[in-house]
């Protein structure tokens, strides 16, 4: 158990997703990249949704979740692919965003509350509106 949390941990610091709010991630401004715009396209997402998807790509969280089919299953993270179906609000996924341990104890998830609360709340709506590929 020891070694899996430690995994958890130290697989997104590989991955580059902790930084501060104030640093720009690499592609985060720029032009979608090919999952997302399959994401977008086969998960009917909303406009609101497409920033998160775009940080959901580059920030690592592929790096321990699957979403129809990319990023890895290595750590035996959830699929995210119908997080939304389980009809939880944006302000429910930014509190386990911020503390996954708080919401469900014993997650090996790590705190991503140096995300800073705009990008948190675009990985929040683009979780709530994932309902599974359609």
């Amino acid at each position: 158990m020891r070694r899996l949390v430690l995994v958890a941990l130290l697989l997104p610091l590989l991955a580059g997703c902790f930084w501060t709010s104030g640093e720009r991630l690499a592609n985060e401004g720029g032009g979608p990249q090919r999952s997302v715009r399959v994401w977008v396209k086969r998960e009917h997402l909303p406009a609101n949704a497409v920033p998160g998807a775009r940080l959901f790509a580059v920030a690592g969280c592929t790096a321990c979740h699957t979403y129809l089919g990319s990023g890895s299953a290595e750590l035996s993270a959830p699929d995210l692919t119908a997080e939304g179906a389980r009809n939880s609000s944006v302000e429910f996924q930014i509190s386990h965003l911020r503390c996954p341990s708080c919401v469900h104890p014993g997650s090996p998830m790590p705190p991503f509350n140096s995300l800073g609360e705009k990008r948190l709340r675009r990985l929040a709506i683009f979780l709530v509106n994932s309902k599974g590929a359609r």
